[in-house]
């Protein structure tokens, strides 16, 4: 019977963690560039004007969306101004819909123009009853509305 080797066990995660998250590429001013089709199924959370998102002004999107993706391009200036290349990503949890959301920015440069872009990853959180009472599964305080990066190495 073949082993696994250990190099396969130290694979990093996808960038997309479930197949029921979505990803939006948004622009400096926060337009949407990219919107995949399970990102536009989770955005109809929001309402029924979902269809026209894509090309929706950034203050017609929901605040907590726009807000985010203002937080990682924020982030991405420091770092840009710091010369700190190293690779970041910011999250959030969305209660504003259900099931709620957990939001994932991260901030890209493209070396060759300099043009910046925040990738903003969508994925539904399972929503069981008996999560509330398991500390292994309890959010950190204050549903994590102040932002939360970590360095990937």
């Amino acid at each position: 019977m073949p082993r696994s080797s250990p190099q396969n066990q130290l694979t990093p995660p996808p960038l997309l963690s479930s197949p029921d998250s979505g990803m939006i590429v948004f622009s400096p001013s926060a337009r949407i560039l990219h919107m995949n089709g399970p990102a536009r199924a989770l955005m109809a959370l929001f309402g029924k004007s979902h269809e026209l998102w894509p090309q929706m002004a950034p203050e017609s999107m929901p605040s907590i969306l726009t807000e985010f993706c203002y937080d990682v391009l924020a982030q991405l200036q420091r770092r840009i101004e710091a010369q700190d290349w190293t690779q970041f990503e910011m999250r959030r949890i969305c209660h504003m819909v259900t099931p709620s959301l957990l939001l994932t920015g991260f901030g890209v440069l493209n070396s060759t123009n300099r043009e910046i872009r925040v990738v903003l990853t969508l994925t539904p959180l399972p929503s069981t009853p008996c999560a509330a009472t398991d500390s292994r599964h309890l959010h950190p305080p204050a549903d994590v509305h102040a932002s939360v990066s970590n360095a990937i190495s």
